[in-house]
This record gives structure tokens, sequence and C-alpha cells, in this order.
């Protein structure tokens, strides 16, 4: 798979998505949750960085992690539009568009 401007925007979704996660997890340490928010959050960036790092050396599963990234975004979005506080929704917002461009490269 070639860069391309899609591959490139989903890079960039990526490693926003990656930094949104860890500060989502970093301030739920000290708060309850009724459902896998904060967990979510280490899994979500893990898997937003391996993608990125996939797609930028053009990698053999690129797509097929590009896949797997989307529904892991999806579901930490949908963990942290649950709560009200303001870095759970900022991290549902960019998990939200991280799955749409990963979508959109594995399509």
């Amino acid at each position: 798979m070639a860069t391309t401007s899609s591959s490139k925007d989903c890079i960039q979704a990526c490693a926003e998505c990656a930094a949104t996660c860890l500060e989502c997890l970093v301030e739920m340490l000290n708060k309850d949750s009724n459902n896998d928010c904060p967990k979510c959050c280490l899994e979500c960036a893990a898997i937003c960085r391996l993608c990125a790092d996939a797609m930028a050396m053009n990698g053999k599963y690129s797509q097929q992690i590009c896949r797997l990234c989307a529904e892991v975004c999806n579901w930490c979005a949908e963990q942290c539009e649950v709560h009200d506080h303001d870095h759970c929704k900022k991290c549902a917002e960019s998990c939200r568009r991280c799955a749409k461009a990963c979508q959109s490269v594995a399509a």
C-alpha cells in the first residue's frame, strides 16, 4: 500500500488518538468508572501507535491493523462518551475521528 493522502491522514489521526487516550487515562486514574474506561484508553492508545507505525512503513498487514484499530477506537469511544468529563468527551471524539480514518484506509 503506497502512502496516500488518506493514509497520511490516518497516521495523524492515530497519533492524535493515542495521545488523547493517554490524557484520558491519566485523568481517570483517581475517578470511578462503571465501564471499561480507562482500560479501553490504554488498549486504544497501543493499537493506534501500532497502526500508525504499520502504515508509515507500508506494512504488509497495515490494512488489517487499520480494521482492528477502527474497531478498538469505536469501542473506546462508546466507553468514554458515557462519562460527562471533558477529557472523556474529547477522547471519544478523537476515537471516532480515528475510526473513520482507519475505516477509509482499510476499505
